[in-house]
Parts: structure tokens; sequence; C-alpha cells
């Protein structure tokens, strides 16, 4: 077996006594502004930040790890075409907190729950990863959890257009984490993208993505 097999099947073993292990890590934990992290030089820049919002927004995704026979895998959507923000954009299940909920938890469960079906006793929640800061004026709270592989999975035709799952391993792999870069109004940008095959994963979903898989590695491996 080749030391990468080995590596792998070590992975697959113990991918979620790591995601244990390790959230408690600062790295996991931190708030994340994901633009200002990737583009110093552009902070204040009165132009370009013409593009954000200046409406703030509280909210909650949730990360949903289903255990597949054939390896874990992350579950992730696409945006309905007809959904008036960010249409056909891929996304976790997830929204704005609602003054009922209990805790951010409660908004990712119950959102998840609404647009993919995923009923809250399907997913035994991990924890929770620090607040990552998006540009158009989100602040989402990442909720990691491990989805029965029998829940009954369905998208919400109105908010969903698909759902598709990535490996774990795929997703682990610092090497499948890039930045690209991006234009507006003459001004070139940086933004965070992790593509998988023909789903061009990007911005923030990306970002967390990437936390996601710096909590994943062993001590002193994420770069």
């Amino acid at each position: 077996m080749s030391v990468k097999a080995q590596e792998m099947n070590s992975f697959t073993a113990d991918w979620r006594a790591r995601i244990e292990a390790n959230l408690h890590r600062a790295s996991a934990q931190r708030v994340r502004e994901m633009f200002s992290e990737i583009n110093p030089h552009l902070v204040g820049d009165k132009l370009f930040e013409s593009r954000w919002s200046d409406i703030r927004m509280d909210a909650a995704v949730l990360v949903p790890i289903i255990n597949r026979p054939e390896g874990a895998t992350v579950l992730l959507t696409v945006r309905s075409s007809n959904m008036p923000s960010h249409p056909g954009q891929i996304s976790f299940p997830g929204g704005k907190a609602e003054p009922t909920d209990k805790d951010r938890i409660a908004t990712a469960l119950r959102e998840a729950h609404e647009e993919v079906n995923i009923a809250p006793n399907a997913a035994d929640v991990i924890g929770a990863l620090g607040v990552h800061k998006g540009g158009l004026g989100f602040s989402v709270t990442p909720v990691i959890a491990v989805i029965d592989p029998t829940a009954d999975i369905k998208p919400c035709p109105r908010e969903v257009g698909e759902i598709f799952e990535a490996p774990l391993n795929f997703v682990a792999d610092l090497s499948n984490h890039i930045t690209e870069e991006r234009e507006h109004e003459g001004i070139k940008y940086n933004m965070f993208a992790a593509p998988y095959g023909r789903f061009h994963i990007w911005g923030l979903t990306a970002g967390i993505l990437r936390t996601l898989a710096e909590t994943l590695q062993e001590k002193g491996s994420a770069r």
C-alpha cells in the first residue's frame, strides 16, 4: 500500500475524532474577515467597497458530513435560479437567525430542515467553527454535524436547485483550496475557491470549507 493510500485510510478512520479534538484550536474558532484576510490592500477602498452591502445579518449554516459506506462526504447545495440573492451559487443549507432560535445551532438545523429536509434528529452536531464574515454583510456561524446516511434528503425546489456531495478527503486536502483573481470596476481582488468537478465553489462557502480543511489537519500541518 502506498504512503498516500495509508494516509487516506488513517484519515477515513479518524476524521470525526480529529474534528472533535481540533475544534478548540484558535484557528478553528477565530473570527474570519474573509475579504480583508486575502485583500488587505483593498480594505477601506471606497470605490471597491461600494459593491458591499450596508446590511448586517447574523446567520448560520449547517456543514453536513455524511458517513457514506464508500467514504465520508460533505453535502452542498446549488441555490435555485429563482432566488432573489445569489441565484445559482453553491452554498451550505442555512440562513438568517430568527428570534425564536435558541442559538446558531438551532438556526442551522432549522434552515437545513427547510432547505434539504434533514430532520434535526438525523443530525449529530459536533460543534461550531468561528464566525465567518462575508463581504455582503453576513456574519455566518458554520455548524458541523454528522448526518444519518439514511436521512431523507431532498431539496426544497423554491430555494435549492440541486444537491451534491463532495468527498471529505477532497475537502481535507489543502492543495484543493486556492484563491482566484476577480475584477470589480477595474479593480482586481482575490476570492477563496475550491473547484470540484463541474461545481465551482467560491466565496464564503469556499472559505468555510478551507477552515474545515485546516481543522482536519494533524497538529502543525495546516498552512
